[in-house]
């Protein structure tokens, strides 16, 4: 056999390897989205809409996210019964027998914002994306989005999966139970709404009622910060604070993703990721180590009463884009005691007073 054929030879047998390999899937799962293929409604729409005629964009309208998705897979050669079939999109669930068919299965998961396709682990907001557009437009152009809307898709914005089971023949006669698992992602269409239609109470058809629509409420509705000495240290005849605690509290009445952190004299703590899936609270703490010798606050003299020191701390909760959406401020005087008889616990008759 020549060389030509050898590599002839090994090419279909390869080809042949790879066609029975394709047609041994036993779970494939997807958005169908080709036209005149796919079922209607197969891509869920995220609507976004605004209270004023003019803009801006401000909620979404979404209480659940339905999607139609297509599995099929191919019965294992072993396999002596099964085909029991789970797909999950958030908390959505829908089950189902396998094929090795195409077969369509309804799906609905209650909202969230999409993932970010630029950022790994981040979500972007509907109301964000739609503004972000209408404020690109100007003149005419602007005219026609706030009259007709707009849509647009935006892939990748849930990731999906699907499991199948089948009980497997194995040696001297047993059977056990296989589970195939397979994972991907679904599109999702957003339409920003025009916001110059007719609205309810209307008595033309000429545009939305010049009264414009109420605010709403911030995302973030509180946030509060407090701070207390935990730790001591003594020099000479006095004992001081060396360690703070600082305790931020963060309530949202609505999902929000973003950051908290502390920010003091020469100090920045670690950064804290907020994710919240809808109304909520969070408790975010930090520690602050006092350093006396590199403010001067000992001397020499071990009986000599150290200053005391006037400190301000900041607690601050950025959005996913960084931009600062809160900030509360707190300013403590911190000083020392005379040690007593009986030697204080932290706190116990430390000063750590608010300044302000």
């Amino acid at each position: 056999m020549t060389m030509r054929h050898l590599l002839m030879g090994l090419l279909i047998a390869a080809a042949q390897g790879a066609a029975a390999a394709a047609t041994a899937d036993e779970l494939k799962i997807m958005v169908p989205t080709k036209a005149g293929v796919a079922p209607p409604d197969s891509i869920a729409v995220i609507v976004v809409d605004g209270a004023s005629k003019d803009g801006p964009y401000d909620a979404v309208r979404n209480k659940t996210l339905d999607y139609i998705i297509a599995a099929r897979g191919d019965k294992p050669k072993k396999a002596t019964f099964g085909g029991w079939l789970n797909i999950y999109l958030g908390d959505g669930k829908a089950e189902g027998g396998i094929s090795s068919d195409w077969t369509y299965h309804k799906i609905s998961m209650s909202y969230r914002d999409p993932r970010s396709n630029e950022f790994s682990g981040l979500r972007v907001s509907p109301v964000d994306l739609c503004n972000e557009r209408l404020n690109q437009t100007s003149g005419q152009a602007r005219e026609a989005f706030l009259k007709k809307g707009v849509s647009f898709p935006h892939k990748d914005a849930y990731e999906f999966s699907a499991t199948v089971e089948w009980w497997l023949k194995k040696p001297f006669g047993f059977e056990e139970p296989k589970t195939y698992s397979e994972k991907a992602f679904a599109p999702v269409a957003i339409r920003c709404m025009a916001l110059g239609r007719p609205r309810p109470g209307d008595t033309t058809t000429t545009g939305a009622p010049p009264r414009e629509g109420k605010p709403l409420p911030p995302t973030l509705s509180k946030a509060t910060f407090r701070i207390e000495p935990v730790k001591v240290e003594q020099d000479g005849k006095f004992l001081c604070p060396a360690q703070l605690k600082l305790y931020g509290y963060v309530e949202t009445i609505r999902e929000f993703y973003g950051k908290a952190l502390f920010v003091g004299p020469h100090y920045l703590s670690a950064i804290t990721v907020l994710n919240f899936q809808g109304k909520g609270s969070r408790n975010v703490s930090a520690t602050y180590n006092i350093d006396w010798h590199k403010m001067g606050g000992f001397t020499t003299a071990p009986n000599a009463e150290p200053k005391p020191q006037k400190l301000t701390f900041r607690f601050n909760i950025a959005d996913k884009d960084g931009k600062l959406r809160k900030q509360v401020e707190e300013t403590v005087e911190v000083s020392c005691k005379k040690i007593k008889v009986s030697a204080p616990t932290a706190g116990d008759g430390m000063t750590v007073n608010p300044a302000n």
